[in-house]
């Protein structure tokens, strides 16, 4: 370690959190030396751009939010912006597959906040009584206790069933592949605990907003906010690499599994300030500080040693798998709807299909005129058993389910491939909080080890870009470095 003139801090995971911490560990002053270790072929993690002929297509996420805006500034930070577009305004609408017919969300429900009442009054996607027993949410008491609550539970309990399985259901699963029965309330859909918290239930709190500010609840009211998400206009691969041309020389280890790691020297009771040494198979090495942005069942591996409590709650945070059936077919072979950026699924309806993105429509230049790309989403938390096909079973499958859904009838499509994400997608459980409360205990006297990414504050790109400046912002303390 003394032949080394600058601290040096090791990376684990190349994904987007690995990335972005690499980044923001290269303006530090001094700039450390780092090492961003990916034990597979190439960075992105699950960002990937698949690139055929004319053809662009995402293998996961194909925008990023804005609302929380570290991705959208890291992107602005590097010179990206003038890659960015956002969704195409004409389509911005989001339908539902529900008893055999194609109906539009209805524009005054916000992911499960009702927030206006003549769409939800006329919607098709609901039963009188259903809407009858929405509007009772005005009178539906809420909730003493502070425990952690599952979303099917909040939502069944303030909405009634009907709006839990035909709308809240298929939203939430489509956002989160996750079983809404298991996923946390307080770790997902906070902002909505606080409304029956503080306001007494959802429509007051819309009520008490659009009095505070009517201009932003007439925003949240439209439904789904587009102008809230941006996309690279060649794909996320390309934002990959910006990010990766910006970080010094010699930084990118690939296909390097790191295997353990150990305290130099043996943990003592003045341990906090210890080096660390990483057994990696492309043989040891010493460093001062370690940010792991691994998934965290890898994490709990990698830390078991030295951290058994760490380590037993990173373990106990699951991840869902998944499979995406990219579709390229002619426009003209479709007779149902497709004039919107997408279909999503109820689990009622016996389907097996989760989602559907008409890419396409949401931005330009994904294929050519006159054809549509469209994205099939199964698996997930709630179809498991589905990972467990063969893929040519899934594209048996999904065309299948295209032709009843939205009529598609052609032979085969121009262009077809399955794209599967085995335990990508971290699962908020019920007392997940606690957990990452569990870990970051644990972990609170190694200033010099930190963790970030999707499994922990947020699955979206902007909440793992966050988590990873967070996770610099302790390194560089504990450090002792200068933050730019």
């Amino acid at each position: 370690m003394d032949n080394h003139k600058h601290p040096r801090v090791a990376v684990l995971g190349g994904g987007i959190s690995g990335l972005a911490a690499s980044y923001f560990l290269s303006r530090l002053e001094p700039r450390p030396e780092i090492r961003l270790f990916e034990k597979g072929n190439r960075l992105g993690g699950v960002l990937e751009t698949l690139y055929d002929g004319a053809y662009v297509i995402e293998r996961s996420a194909d925008n990023f939010a804005t609302l929380i805006p570290d991705a959208l500034e890291l992107a602005k930070e590097i010179g990206f912006e003038s890659n960015l577009i956002r969704p195409n305004k004409s389509g911005r609408q989001a339908f539902l597959y529900l008893n055999n017919r194609i109906e539009p969300i209805p524009m005054g429900f916000s992911l499960m906040q009702p927030t206006r009442l003549w769409p939800i009054a006329t919607t098709n996607t609901l039963s009188i009584t259903a809407k009858i027993r929405l509007l009772k949410e005005l009178w539906v008491p809420a909730r003493q206790s502070s425990d952690d609550e599952s979303l099917e539970s909040f939502v069944t309990r303030r909405l009634g069933v009907e709006v839990f399985d035909n709308l809240v259901e298929p939203i939430v699963s489509g956002i989160f592949t996750a079983d809404p029965r298991k996923l946390s309330m307080q770790a997902t859909m906070p902002q909505f605990v606080e409304m029956e918290r503080q306001y007494g239930g959802l429509i007051r709190g819309h009520l008490h907003s659009r009095k505070k500010d009517a201009a932003a609840a007439a925003k949240r009211a439209s439904g789904a906010r587009y102008d809230q998400f941006m996309a690279p206009q060649h794909g996320m691969s390309s934002w990959v690499e910006a990010l990766k041309d910006q970080l010094p020389a010699e930084t990118v280890c690939l296909e390097t599994s790191v295997q353990s790691v150990r305290r130099i020297p043996e943990p003592s009771t003045s341990s906090a300030a210890s080096k660390w040494r990483l057994e990696t198979n492309q043989g040891d090495q010493d460093f001062d500080a370690i940010i792991s942005a691994l998934p965290c069942a890898a994490s709990a591996r990698v830390l078991h040693g030295l951290f058994p409590d760490a380590s037993e709650a990173l373990s106990q945070i699951s991840y869902a798998s998944s499979a995406v059936i990219a579709m390229i077919v002619d426009r003209q072979s479709i007779s149902g709807r497709t004039d919107g950026f997408g279909i999503i699924v109820p689990r009622k309806s016996g389907l097996k299909t989760l989602a559907i993105s008409f890419s396409s429509n949401k931005y330009p230049g994904r294929v050519p005129e006159g054809q549509l790309l469209l994205r099939i989403f199964l698996g997930g938390a709630m179809h498991p058993e589905m990972m467990d096909h063969s893929d040519s079973d899934l594209i048996h499958l999904a065309h299948a389910e295209m032709r009843q859904i939205i009529g598609w009838s052609g032979e085969k499509p121009l262009w077809q491939a399955v794209i599967r994400w085995n335990n990508a997608m971290p699962q908020y459980e019920v007392g997940h909080l606690q957990r990452v409360t569990q870990i970051e205990e644990s972990l609170a006297g190694t200033p010099t080890l930190a963790l970030c990414g999707a499994g922990l504050h947020g699955v979206g790109i902007p909440q793992c870009v966050s988590s990873a400046k967070r996770a610099v912002s302790q390194i560089a303390k504990a450090l002792s470095i200068s933050q730019a």
